[in-house]
């Protein structure tokens, strides 16, 4: 799959921009948001062909949203914690992947094509 936008969405300034620099070198354009409003108005309004979201804090409702209204955005949830991978299952998202995960398999699981599902540990 190309994929030519990104949205990150983290509260954490740090980790998105961070990991808005590491995809910066692969990927068109990188977005971030700080917050789900920030996400859904962004994710609206310039429609990205994957977003990695961390579920905490409301993350796992957007992401909900975003596959409802979006079906062919990718979703791909982004944690420290593996406690939300059942979740993520049942909203269909595309994908999810611990923060440890390593660059390449970060870029494999926003390569890979709609509809199969992976997870990666750190």
């Amino acid at each position: 799959m190309t994929v030519q936008k990104i949205l990150i969405v983290d509260d954490d300034i740090d980790f998105r921009e961070g990991l808005q620099m590491v995809l910066s070198d692969y990927v068109g354009s990188v977005l971030t948001a700080d917050n789900d409003a920030q996400a859904a108005a962004v994710a609206a309004s310039l429609r990205p062909d994957v977003v990695l979201i961390d579920p905490q804090a409301g993350g796992l409702e957007t992401a909900r949203r975003l596959k409802a209204r979006f079906p062919r955005m990718r979703v791909i949830l982004l944690s420290v914690f593996d406690r939300y991978l059942r979740a993520a299952l049942e909203i269909g998202a595309d994908g999810y992947l611990l923060k440890g995960c390593s660059t390449e398999e970060l870029l494999a699981a926003i390569r890979r094509p709609a509809g199969s599902v992976e997870t990666m540990a750190a």
